[in-house]
């Protein structure tokens, strides 16, 4: 899925190239070590970590992914680590 349109009720979808992004943005995140220590990002539970670095613009907090990420889910958690511990976790946000 792309994207809902409420009041068109629609759901809009695509290929899996058009899902992949590099950016994921998050809210509600809840960092236990300094943002530059944050290495990768789990955005699926059984999926890989990605790695990534956090970027932040006031109170809006952004992952920039160092590679293409297929279907980031909004409402979904994000585990942020560094190595394979977790050291915080945000949720996603609406692009």
């Amino acid at each position: 899925m792309l994207r809902t349109e409420a009041r068109a009720n629609r759901v809009v979808v695509g290929t899996q190239a058009e899902l992949a992004t590099r950016r994921v943005r998050v809210r509600g995140a809840r960092l236990h070590r300094p943002d530059d220590e944050v290495d990768a990002v789990r955005l699926r539970y059984h999926a890989r970590a990605v790695p990534c670095r956090v970027e932040r613009n006031g109170r809006e907090v952004e992952l920039a992914l160092e590679e293409d990420f297929h279907g980031a889910a909004p409402g979904q958690a994000a585990q942020l680590l560094r190595g394979d511990v977790i050291v915080g976790w945000a949720t996603i946000a609406r692009s």
